[in-house]
This record gives structure tokens, sequence and C-alpha cells, in this order.
């Protein structure tokens, strides 16, 4: 198999800081006549590491592979993680990735490590690189008028019900789907949403068909109130936060 150039990270929500390193990523594997690959992980890797920080994620494995090929990457693998996988020795890690896609370059953030315990810092990534006969570059945390662009970063807006702030990092509206159940739709306990107990516009989507309308999430984790009925009644839909009400 052809190496490819690879990129690793959870990329949860896909934001602007991942739009610039997958970029680059693709714009290399052009350069050079490669196919671009891109390795995430289901679960998150503190959900399964730390569960009781209960974690909320900003997009699932779906979302993110969409989100990604979106960018222009050829493939994404969605890695299973679990404590067997957490257990393993950097090299470990990496040979494990070799194997389902041989490498030409790795391309990561600044702040990556793998391995057991993070062992495999950007230092030690390298060392195996140059063992393993493959490139490593370390992309710089993407800026936004001065504030470093992190997933971290968008869950503490969101968490402070501020759907704008959350959508300028991400670089689009924040979106959840789930189910329509009478005037709720019902996502993922484990989803992040806005703060609770604030109205906010949103756009609902159902079978191709879109509208506006006023929601409210509840405490109760995964529920959103609609203001007013669904159009299309019960079913699968898809609600975007515009803004904030009041």
């Amino acid at each position: 198999m052809k190496p490819a150039i690879v990129t690793i990270g959870m990329f949860d929500g896909v934001h602007l800081g991942h739009h610039e390193l997958v970029s680059q990523v693709v714009d290399r594997a052009r350069s050079l006549g490669l196919r671009s690959f891109a390795v995430t992980f289901d679960p998150h890797p503190e959900q399964v590491l730390y569960p009781e920080r209960k974690l909320t994620y900003l997009s699932t494995a779906d979302e993110r592979r969409l989100l990604m090929q979106e960018c222009g990457i050829d493939n994404v693998w969605v890695c299973p993680f679990t404590i067997e996988l957490a257990r393993l020795e950097p090299e470990e890690f990496v040979r494990l990735i070799v194997e389902r896609q041989p490498m030409a370059e790795l391309w990561v953030g600044a702040d990556f490590a793998l391995g057991r315990g993070r062992k495999g810092t950007i230092a030690v990534l390298a060392e195996i690189g140059s063992k393993l006969g493959w490139g490593l570059h370390v992309v710089p945390p993407y800026m936004l008028e001065g504030q470093v662009v992190s997933s971290t970063a968008i869950r503490t807006l969101l968490a402070a019900g501020a759907v704008r702030g959350a959508a300028d990092l991400l670089g689009r509206n924040y979106s959840v789907s789930g189910e329509i159940e009478g005037d709720e739709l019902v996502v993922d306990p484990d989803r992040a949403l806005p703060r609770p107990g604030l109205e906010y516009d949103a756009e609902l989507r159902q079978d191709g068909a879109t509208s506006e309308l006023p929601v409210t999430v509840q405490p109760t984790p995964g529920r959103i109130s609609l203001e007013r009925p669904a159009p299309r009644g019960n079913g699968p839909a898809t609600l975007t936060f515009l803004r904030r009400v009041g």
C-alpha cells in the first residue's frame, strides 16, 4: 500500500483549528501525489479513561468523518478507543496505525500526545518517526482574536449560552441531531448543549425541509423543548442553534 500523509487526533467538533491542520495535510498530500488519511477515535478517550468527569462531546464519529471529508481528506479511520488501546506504548500505538495505513509523514497539533500515560509526546514521536522512516510536522495552535481555538473553549462557550461565540470558533453554527418526541428534541445525554434554561432561536431540519423556531434547553441532559410544534411531527431531526434570545 502506498504511504499517505497522516494526521491523528480527536477532532471533536472539527473546528477552525482542525480545519487549518487538515487543510495543510490535504495540501501536502496533493503536492506529493499522495493520499491524505486522518485517524480519529470513538468514543472520546476521556470518556473511557475518566468517566467520572462526564465529558460531553461536540460531534459524533459520523459527523466528524463527514466534516473532515468536506475539508478534502481522502480517508478517515474511526479507531475504536478502548482501555487496551490506551495501555499501548507510543511505538506500539503508532505501529498499529501504520499497519492500517503506511505513513510518509505524520502531522499533529502542538499539544498532541498518544500512548500509555500520553508518553508519546512530540519529541518521542520524532524519535519514532526517525526510526520507522516517516517525517513529523507540528502545526501551532490556531488563534482567533487572541484566543486559542479548541474544543474545550467551545464547550465552555456553549455552557455559558454563547452560541454565537461557539459558532465563531467552529466556523459554522452548532448543530445537534436526535428524535422529535412530541414537543421535544431528544439527543444523546452526553451531547454538549447550550446552557439550560435559556431560549435560543434555532433552525429545525426534517426530511430536507427547514423551519425557524424558538427552543429552550432543559436541565435534563439531552432534552430540548420546542416552543412550536415540529412541522413534520415526530421523527429524526437536526437542530441548529442560531442565536441566544435576550
